[in-house]
């Protein structure tokens, strides 16, 4: 063993206990894993085992059913979890067995892909024990030409993810709430890198590909689930840049600016009725950061005018509404209060910018006399190009917001190639460092198909998700159309509920711009009859 990978064992076996429950028994011994890393230095004969290979593809096997089982049943996070730790548990030990029983299974004993399904065994194990053991063993597999690079680097990122820290090639996903979920990267401006550096294809390409195996929508987690270990983490990238010839992350890779106001649009609500006439003073509400009270540095009431944008989706699941969605923006603009600025945007394979943001109602109402098109979805495109190119600058004078209405389906769902160039994990990080509200408007064309497959029905569901994610992220709130008839209703109670928006403005105590999320909450203390949202949080860059 060299002296880099003894050092990171070492270092391991120190803090094992406090990330990994003590209480499991440890599966080798420290003379075990030594036997199994001269075992793939130095080769012996072996002839081929079958019934060896054959067990643990399908343990394999068995496990990925499992997981495909439990994203098709849509089975609640707690249960999911269960199945899966239950079955990681039989696994482990059978793991165990096989591992004093044979050693390291090399592709002599039971071939390439019996390899692989070990290395998924320990990849998944969840058993840092196991996996700080087996890790030298790992990387000489990788030079003997047993192994890939990139099933070390699917180890490493586990491991990492397991100790509470950013992975570094964003090969960790996990399921939550019907979404798949990557975990934060390490300097991740550098991450094709390093995948190109283990053999592994640029991310957006892997993370496209995994949405279309699992057919569910990916986001990105915003900071790592548990606090870090950093004695174990220099001691992954030491033996990573020294073993495998990489060079160290650059961890400053943050962009560092002053400390800036950070801004909150919060919308108030009675918890018995959906709407309230009161008006709150800057005492009323009460802001915290991560949990410790921030002084309120800007203040203004419900007064403050919008620049809104309505985007409409005119693809083909709404071709035959033409006249009724033109009937209903026209009504969303005289709905609109007179100081509020509005834009017209339409959007199917390709985005319009009918009307540009004014104040003038007769353009306004001449550009929604205009709205046409058909065609494919691409709504997350719309919505990017929206915010980029649409909604007015930040201003303190002037609130933003994008009112959406669509189905939420994006071609690109559908995992085709029509679909959106971007993906909707960078639209919602695009969303989480601006201060717009984005308010969807679900428009159910989902019953106007007479049959529809699991397939359809799982799009539709994602499409939903999605919208309400955004809205959630955005501190926006989501609305529900079950026909386009009901649009002038919906559009009325935006309106309303637009005119119950606060604005708030901080400077934080924690005055660091390291690109770490933020978690925000706004409180009403001496309300208990109101509740208020806001965006969950910002980046602190």
């Amino acid at each position: 063993m060299t002296p880099t990978l003894r050092s990171v064992v070492a270092v391991m076996a120190l803090i094992l206990c406090s990330v990994v429950a003590c209480a499991q028994s440890i599966c080798l011994s420290p003379d075990e894993a030594k036997a199994m890393l001269a075992q793939v230095n130095s080769p012996r004969n072996a002839g081929f085992d079958k019934k060896l290979h054959d067990e643990l593809l399908k343990l394999v096997l068995k496990s990925e059913k499992l997981i495909y089982n439990g994203i098709e049943n849509d089975l609640p996070n707690d249960a999911f979890n269960k199945r899966v730790s239950e079955a990681r548990g039989e696994n482990n030990a059978r793991l165990c067995q096989i591992l004093k029983e044979f050693g390291w299974p090399t592709s002599a004993l039971v071939g390439k892909d019996g390899v692989g399904a070990t290395l998924y065994l320990v990849k998944n194990s969840r058993r840092l024990d196991l996996q700080t053991d087996l890790l030298p063993v790992i990387i000489a597999a990788v030079k003997k030409g047993e192994a890939h690079k990139s099933d070390v680097a699917g180890l490493v990122d586990r491991m990492r993810v397991d100790a509470g820290m950013k992975q570094l090639f964003g090969t960790q996903v996990k399921v939550v709430n019907g979404f798949l979920v990557l975990t934060p990267i390490e300097a991740e401006s550098q991450v094709d890198g390093r995948r190109k550096q283990f053999g592994m294809p640029p991310l957006a390409v892997h993370l496209r590909d995994l949405e279309r195996q699992y057919q569910m929508p990916l986001v990105r987690a915003v900071a790592p689930s548990r606090p870090p270990v950093p004695a174990l983490k220099r001691s992954i990238d030491r033996a990573i840049a020294t073993e495998m010839n990489t060079p160290a992350i650059d961890e400053d890779d943050i962009i560092r600016v002053d400390t800036n106001l950070v801004s909150l649009n919060v919308s108030v609500f009675s918890a018995r009725v959906r709407s309230f006439d009161s008006m709150l003073e800057r005492n009323d509400f009460k802001v915290l950061e991560n949990g410790r009270e921030e002084s309120i540095a800007y203040f203004a009431t419900t007064d403050v005018p919008f620049d809104l944008v309505l985007l409409i989706d005119l693809s083909g699941s709404t071709a035959d509404k033409r006249d009724l969605i033109r009937k209903s923006t026209l009504r969303f603009i005289a709905a609109a209060r007179p100081a509020d600025r509005l834009a017209i945007v339409t959007f199917a394979d390709s985005t319009e910018v009918v009307c540009p943001l004014t104040a003038d109602r007769a353009k306004l109402t001449e550009g929604a006399n205009q709205i046409q098109g058909f065609g494919g979805t691409r709504l997350w495109d719309a919505l990017k190009f929206t915010l980029d190119q649409v909604v007015g600058p930040r201003a303190l004078e002037r609130r933003r917001a994008i009112v959406l209405m669509s189905d939420g389906v994006d071609n690109a769902l559908s995992g085709g190639t029509s679909g959106s160039e971007i993906s909707f994990a960078d639209l919602l990080e695009a969303v989480r460092k601006s201060d717009e509200l984005i308010i969807p408007i679900y428009l159910d064309t989902e019953s106007d198909h007479e049959y529809m497959n699991s397939f359809g029905q799982r799009m539709y569901e994602n499409a939903r998700k999605t919208l309400a994610l955004l809205a959630q992220e955005s501190g926006g709130l989501y609305y529900q159309a079950r026909k386009i008839e009901d649009l002038n209703g919906v559009y009325d109670q935006v309106i309303n509920d637009l005119g119950k928006v606060y604005s708030l403005g901080y400077k934080p105590t924690n005055e660091k711009r390291d690109g770490s999320w933020r978690r925000v909450q706004i409180q009403i203390p001496n309300r208990p009859d109101l509740s208020a949202r806001s965006r969950p949080g910002y980046y602190a860059n």
